[in-house]
């Protein structure tokens, strides 16, 4: 059921972006939702729910479901995973692989990972760029144990999608940490900066829907390119 709510709140994504909903800048109802889609009223509310925590949507009890107010820039949305090509389904999103290595866990990564020291883990470094524009550096690790196959066509798309479609992973959640570091000179001339800039840093742990983790990730991100955002309830 989670992989059809994230089908459904991607797909009402991509219509948002297209501009579907801009003459009322409502969702349709969720009867209109169920009917269109063949969903259950359980899914559409639970992709509603998803978009609400993005920040694409909010729901005013007795009018319906509205469209936030399109923020005119590259924002990505720091309460949720889905990766930048879903983040920005309207826009040239391009995943430019520099490694992609089939490695094995030492103690410091075991530790993150929760597994044994010497699991095989897929290695996989990536310059993210949208509409030409570097946005990130990413290096993250895959267990094999949950993602057996990996190659440069498959890493070049989103990993998220191939992992959720092909391989039927079921996602649960993610803990991000944030922090602000430094480029060295192999990030720094990826992301088109100067060695000792700041970059905006992400760590990722991702855990499937029974609790386990299955992907760890090092996230360094363009300090001038890259923004975020996240709404903030005020009850």
């Amino acid at each position: 059921m989670a992989a059809k709510q994230h089908e459904l709140a991607t797909d009402l994504e991509r219509r948002i972006a297209a501009g579907e909903f801009s003459e009322t800048n409502k969702l349709p109802t969720e009867d209109q939702l169920i009917e269109q889609y063949g969903a259950s009223r359980y899914c559409v509310r639970g992709a509603i729910a998803v978009l609400a925590e993005a920040g694409e949507v909010f729901p005013v009890r007795g009018s319906g479901v509205f469209v936030r107010e399109d923020r005119g820039g590259m924002y990505m949305p720091i309460s949720t995973s889905y990766g930048i090509a879903a983040d920005f389904p309207d826009r040239k999103v391009v995943s430019t692989v520099r490694e992609l290595a089939l490695t094995r866990t030492d103690e410091k990564l075991a530790k993150r990972m929760r597994c044994d020291v010497d699991a095989p883990v897929w290695r996989v470094v990536r310059l993210r760029c949208v509409d030409d524009l570097p946005i990130s550096y990413e290096t993250a690790w895959y267990l094999k144990e949950y993602v057996p196959f990996l190659n440069e066509e498959i890493a070049s798309g989103s990993l998220y999608r191939y992992m959720r479609e092909d391989l039927g992973l079921r996602f649960g959640f993610t803990d991000k940490v944030i922090h602000v570091d430094w480029l060295g000179a192999e990030a720094a001339r990826q992301l088109g900066l100067e060695e000792g800039d700041p970059a905006i840093c992400i760590e990722d742990d991702a855990f499937l829907s029974n609790g386990k983790l299955f992907n760890a990730s090092y996230n360094l991100y363009h300090y001038k390119n890259a923004k975020f955002y996240s709404m903030a309830s005020m009850r």
